[in-house]
């Protein structure tokens, strides 16, 4: 995907419970809808709990110390996919 995203579009992503699927540092992540709210997946592993909003998420799954926005401001992640 070469689409290039604004922050705002991120978090409309997310208030719509759609999948983000990104690379960072050669590895691929996801956030994934759940009957629960959201998983946050590594390589298909989920990473920490299920998060019941997406705003929890985003404020507490982190990689190396950075949120999901902070990388995605930082222009450090390629999203790969919307879905």
């Amino acid at each position: 995907m070469s689409e290039k995203f604004t922050y705002e579009e991120m978090l409309q992503f997310f208030r719509e419970h759609r999948e983000v699927e990104f690379v960072y540092n050669n590895k691929l992540y996801a956030f994934l809808s759940h009957k629960d709210g959201f998983a946050f997946v590594c390589e298909n592993k989920t990473q920490g709990p299920i998060y019941t909003t997406y705003e929890e998420m985003i404020k507490e799954s982190k990689i190396n110390g950075k949120t999901f926005l902070e990388l995605f401001k930082n222009d450090e992640l390629i999203i790969t996919a919307v879905l």
